[in-house]
């Protein structure tokens, strides 16, 4: 079993980069959130864990993870304050410096149990997060397969009403 790499460019890329979350979008007060600003939001571990691929190919496996729930972090920028309806038409999706992205509907994070495993993350092992997954990363912890939104160096979450 491997950690999650990223191809050379990518990482050498990622190294560089600082551990910035640009939230934007269909939110009241879009923003760039550092580190010690998501540090400050209400912390959640989870422990062991290993990410499969959608096959079941295990890709990764870690002894524990930090971070803040993505509705936490969406609330920092007063997501939930908008009207009920608008929400209910919202699809939130988390972008990698890669391009990939994982997304999520208003009702899979603030209506399901899903939501509160839907984490961004900044340490893993109790240490920073290294270059090969980001300075952030993204993960929804209870997916059946972690790893098709398993997201590395998370760059930004967009939120867009359909």
């Amino acid at each position: 079993m491997q950690d999650l790499t990223l191809d050379e460019t990518a990482h050498a890329q990622a190294v560089a980069l600082p551990a910035t979350l640009t939230l934007n979008g269909h939110l009241p007060h879009p923003r760039t959130l550092g580190l010690h600003a998501l540090r400050a939001l209400p912390r959640r571990e989870m422990g062991p864990t290993q990410v499969n691929c959608f096959t079941g190919r295990p890709v990764a496996s870690v002894r524990s993870l930090a971070g803040t729930r993505l509705v936490d972090v969406l609330d920092a920028s007063g997501f939930s304050t908008q009207p009920r309806w608008e929400l209910k038409r919202c699809m939130v999706m988390g972008v990698g410096l890669d391009g990939y992205r994982a997304m999520f509907s208003w009702n899979e994070l603030y209506n399901s149990a899903l939501g509160e495993g839907v984490l961004v993350l900044y340490e893993r092992d109790g240490l920073p997060l290294d270059g090969r997954l980001g300075p952030l990363s993204l993960i929804s912890a209870h997916d059946r397969q972690l790893g098709p939104r398993h997201l590395l160096n998370l760059r930004g979450v967009h939120v867009q009403m359909i």
